[in-house]
């Protein structure tokens, strides 16, 4: 399904950024022109991702109701940096994943728990009715024991500390990622969830 492209090309929003034989990376957008926008340099753990004018992209923003891909172009390069490279508005973008709840993309430290082991991951996304994360070797172990999994996130707003099924895993360009249902939530933690996704997409 295509979604209006004013709705993810906005200033401020993460944007990630792949080419062949190359992992994702992401950066910022800085800033939205009527056919193009600016972004940081894409920069990941002392990796950069380093293009040419004119040469092709994918580029991927996850928005409240899926994540999203599309091809666009490198039209420009500036070198400073709020405004490094400058890339096509795609003409439109399709959605990878359907979502049953509102979800908001949130940085944040999942720990896990369940019996004769632990692991701590980032957050990548959350919704009310689950979570998504970097799938790193310690929640890997977590998932291989088939013993009872609990979560907890600490927000602003609120601690969130509940059991978890592990629903998923994909890989995007060689990096692992994993998801999770909430199991067992009451009303009011699933209602105080929905308030904090709520809350991060307005503030975007």
């Amino acid at each position: 399904m295509a979604v209006d492209n004013e709705l993810l090309i906005k200033k401020g929003r993460e944007a990630w950024f792949k080419t062949y034989f190359q992992p994702s990376i992401a950066a910022t957008i800085y800033r939205v022109e009527k056919d193009r926008f600016w972004t940081n340099l894409p920069r990941c753990e002392g990796q950069v991702l380093m293009l040419q004018e004119n040469q092709s992209v994918e580029v991927g923003i996850s928005h409240s109701e899926g994540f999203y891909s599309a091809e666009t172009r490198l039209i420009g390069i500036e070198n400073t940096y709020e405004r490094f490279y400058c890339f096509a508005i795609p003409d439109h973008f399709e959605r990878a994943q359907e979502r049953q709840f509102l979800r908001a993309s949130h940085a944040a430290t999942v720990f896990f728990q369940t019996v004769g082991a632990e692991a701590q991951t980032t957050l990548i996304n959350f919704s009310a009715g689950g979570v998504m994360v970097f799938l790193v070797p310690n929640v890997q172990k977590v998932i291989d024991t088939g013993k009872d999994i609990t979560i907890t996130i600490g927000f602003e707003e609120a601690t969130i500390k509940s059991p978890v099924v592990f629903s998923w895993k994909k890989t995007y360009d060689n990096i692992p990622f994993a998801g999770f249902e909430f199991r067992n939530i009451d009303e009011a933690t699933r209602e105080t969830i929905d308030g904090m996704v709520r809350k991060i997409n307005e503030d975007k």
